[in-house]
């Protein structure tokens, strides 16, 4: 029986049946499903486990089939995720594939038959339950799943992957995906359901949220783009919102001038956020707290630094 499980996917339609599509078109959606079986093993035991993935292509008039074998391959610490038995590896493989719901198991729902489920919809609220099960809401509508769906349904990967696997039902021609083991199919996917399996919009997830005093000296000032200022620390130049109104209102009703070499000391809340390509960076200015004007007196020790002249304009 070796160390393998096998399943397979089926692409079908019209474009397929008449030859307008050549089979190797679908090689995109090939690493798509081999990226799947990556990056879902990645989620659910991490880097130490790795899917290796071997395709027995096999092609009938009217559709494409394509024979996926999985076999695990254990980079390191093999014996502490499945205990090295290759028994072991057969139900893990197997496991990942049921979990995705690529496969069927008798009551289980796996990730693509929670995406049916929610038709597109959010989840509105999770319950972790005392038994390791997960309850899923969405407004008014629940489904209990078992904790490895939920693993997969929230990794990014995993959902771009999936999505990419069904980008050929988004092509004229082609309208059925399917997938399952040699005797059955566990997943069938029409063409106007495809669009309850597309990934979510890259979310920004909030790391950090600051208020710190800072001394910004001014690069260029604007009074368009939601207030936006060029301020330097004096190390980098960063781009910030000026939300302080009483400052604002003396800067456009010209009470409030500036000269170069000024310097504000404010009080500036630092957002960041961990988006797909790296950190991400808000400033705001809430408070100006002071504002030094450029040096043009020597400093000596005990000396105060004198108030602005009076307004002598009549």
């Amino acid at each position: 029986m070796g160390d393998m499980t096998q399943f397979r996917i089926t692409y079908d339609g019209p474009a397929l049946a008449t030859h307008e599509m050549d089979a190797r078109e679908l090689a995109p959606a090939l690493m798509a499903m081999a990226d799947l079986l990556e990056s879902s093993v990645r989620a659910l035991h991490g880097d130490r486990a790795k899917a290796q993935i071997n395709v027995k292509g096999s092609f009938k008039t009217g559709s494409f089939n394509v024979d996926f074998t999985t076999a695990l391959n254990f980079l390191r610490a093999a014996k502490d995720i499945f205990s090295g038995d290759g028994m072991a590896a057969i139900a893990n493989a197997t496991a990942v594939l049921t979990a995705l719901g690529l496969t069927a198991r008798a009551g289980y729902k796996g990730l693509a038959q929670v995406l049916a489920w929610l038709r597109g919809r959010s989840i509105t609220h999770v319950q972790m339950n005392e038994d390791g099960n997960v309850t899923l809401f969405s407004e008014s509508d629940t489904l209990d799943v078992e904790s490895e769906v939920l693993v997969l349904l929230s990794d990014v990967s995993v959902r771009q992957a999936f999505d990419r696997v069904l980008a050929p039902l988004d092509r004229e021609g082609i309208d059925t995906f399917a997938a399952g083991d040699q005797s059955s199919f566990a997943l069938i996917v029409r063409g106007d359901e495809r669009r309850f399996f597309s990934a979510p919009a890259d979310q920004d997830i909030p790391i950090l949220d600051d208020t710190r005093k800072m001394a910004l000296s001014i690069v260029s000032l604007a009074f368009k783009d939601e207030n936006k200022w060029r301020l330097s620390d004096g190390n980098a130049t960063i781009n910030a919102r000026i939300s302080d109104a009483d400052f604002l209102l003396g800067v456009n009703s010209n009470t409030i001038s500036f000269s170069k070499g000024d310097v504000l000391i404010c009080e500036v809340r630092v957002t960041q956020w961990q988006t797909q390509s790296g950190a991400k960076t808000d400033y705001e200015v809430v408070k100006v707290v002071d504002h030094l004007r450029a040096a043009r007196q020597i400093a000596f020790p005990g000396m105060r630094r004198p108030p602005p002249p009076a307004n002598t304009s009549r």
